[in-house]
């Protein structure tokens, strides 16, 4: 990927994570090491592998609450 194309993800993944921690689904505390890298989807003088970096740790903290959302609904539907 260019560093365009990481700049958009990482910027789509940043607004998914603004989500679940206003739906309550995400914790701040889970982004300790995502916030310690210092490096945001608006921050475009960076490397291309500072964002890089910053896509894989959002996702791996992204990841277990969507797989907890995703529990949580299904067995919400089924118990209807």
């Amino acid at each position: 990927m260019r560093k365009k194309e990481h700049i958009y993800v990482h910027a789509l993944l940043a607004e998914v994570k603004r989500q679940l921690i206003e739906d309550e689904a995400m914790s701040v505390e889970r982004l300790s090491e995502y916030d310690a890298l210092g490096t945001g989807p608006s921050s475009i003088h960076k490397p291309k592998q500072n964002h890089h970096e910053a896509i894989l740790v959002l996702c791996s903290a992204i990841e277990p609450c969507l797989t907890e959302t995703r529990t949580d609904s299904h067995e919400q539907s089924v118990n209807r």
